[in-house]
C-alpha cells in the first residue's frame, strides 16, 4: 500500500468511530468528544493522484466537506553499514476544505464545520499516530508505520469563493525496512 493511500485510510477507517464517540474518555479538546456535535460529518476523502472521472482534479464541494490527501515529499536514510534496512520519512498535506453554502442561515456555520474537521482529523492523528496500522476487510494487515504525527496547520481559505479551509503538515516514519535485493 503506498503512503497517501495509508494516510487517507487510517483516517476514513477510524472517522465514524472518532466522529460518534460516546464521550467517555478524554481526547485533549477540553471536551470528551472530538468535533462539535451537529457538524460530524464524514467527508469525502480525495487523492489527488486519481485518475478516476470526478476525483483528484476537480470536486465538488457543494456536496460535502472535503479532505485532500497528497504528499509533499519522502526521504529514505541507510542507517547499517550493509545497507540491508532503511529508514523512511514522509511529509503530507491533508488539505480540509469546507464550502459555505448561501442557504445556510447562520454564518459561522462553515467554520464550525471546519473546526470540527479539523478536530476529529487531529484526534485521530494523536490516537493512532504511534505505531499505526491497516487493516483490510479480513483483519489482513494492509500497510504500518511506526510514527504519524501532526507538525502544523496553516490557514487555506478563498474568501471569493466561500471555500474555508486549513492545510495539515504532517510526517510519517518508517523505521528498520528491509531492503529488496
Amino acid at each position: 500500500m503506498d503512503e497517501v493511500t495509508f494516510v487517507i485510510r487510517l483516517l476514513s477507517d477510524n472517522w465514524s468511530t472518532a466522529a460518534s464517540s460516546d464521550g467517555n474518555g478524554k481526547n485533549g479538546f477540553g471536551d470528551n468528544t472530538p468535533g462539535l456535535a451537529n457538524h460530524r460529518v464524514t467527508p469525502t476523502f480525495v487523492d489527488v493522484r486519481s485518475l478516476e472521472a470526478g476525483k483528484g482534479r476537480r470536486f465538488d464541494a457543494d456536496q460535502n466537506a472535503v479532505i485532500v490527501v497528497y504528499e509533499d515529499s519522502a526521504s529514505m536514510s541507510l542507517p547499517t553499514i550493509d545497507w540491508s534496512i532503511r529508514n523512511e520519512d514522509y511529509t503530507f498535506t491533508i488539505h480540509l476544505r469546507v464550502l459555505h453554502q448561501k442557504d445556510w442561515s447562520v454564518l459561522t456555520y462553515s467554520r464550525d464545520r471546519l473546526q470540527s474537521l479539523y478536530q476529529i482529523t487531529r484526534y485521530i492523528l494523536e490516537k493512532k499516530g504511534l505505531r499505526p496500522k491497516v487493516f483490510d476487510g479480513s483483519d489482513n494487515l494492509e500497510g504500518s508505520a511506526e510514527l504519524i504525527q501532526l507538525t502544523g496547520r496553516s490557514e487555506a481559505n478563498d474568501r471569493g469563493k466561500r471555500l474555508l479551509g486549513y492545510k495539515m503538515s504532517v510526517t510519517m516514519k518508517r523505521f528498520g525496512r528491509t531492503v529488496v535485493s
